[in-house]
């Protein structure tokens, strides 16, 4: 059986649907590279550029011990389960902050020891802290506990709580 040329198969769409399809497709596109920060919905503090989570890579700088999280984890934050060390960075901007802590809320049955993970940059007349952050273990070298975990944070005396997970 032939059709006309005025019929159109199932899959056919008229063209202003397709017009309409390929639109909502980039707007999707370019929302995708607009995605808001990794710790979306939290307000944090001014000065803090962003916050990462995941496994530390340490390397020697000059004169000192240096680390950086080569590939943080997505948000919402999520350990797999069975690690004994997590780290996480704080970014601040450079000549922002006066003063930036961070500590970690564990669950209760461990006792966590933390090695610093810290950044300074230089700057004229000195040095300027660019990240501060740890890199957490078991004092008894245990599995770090499943369960939520919040990452405290206190900027020139604004603060933010993130939450984050280590999987069962």
């Amino acid at each position: 059986m032939e059709k006309s040329s005025n019929e159109k198969t199932n899959n056919e769409k008229p063209k202003k649907e397709k017009r309409i399809e390929m639109v909502l497709a980039s707007v999707l596109f370019i929302l995708g590279f607009a995605a808001p920060p990794q710790q979306a919905g939290i307000r944090l503090p001014a000065g803090v550029k962003g916050v990462s989570f995941g496994q530390a890579q340490r390397y020697n700088g000059p004169g000192k011990e240096m680390c950086a999280i080569v590939r943080p984890l997505a948000s919402p934050p999520v350990f797999e389960g069975g690690v004994r060390e997590i780290s996480y960075a704080v970014e601040l901007e450079p000549q922002a902050v006066k003063s930036a802590s961070a500590r970690v809320v564990a669950p209760a049955g461990q006792e966590l020891r933390a090695a610093g993970c810290n950044v300074f940059t230089p700057i004229k007349g000195g040095f300027s802290q660019t990240q501060v952050g740890s890199t957490l273990s078991r004092t008894d070298n245990a599995l770090l506990l499943p369960g939520r975990y919040t990452l405290h944070i206190v900027v020139d005396g604004q603060t933010a709580e993130i939450p984050f997970v280590i999987g069962r």
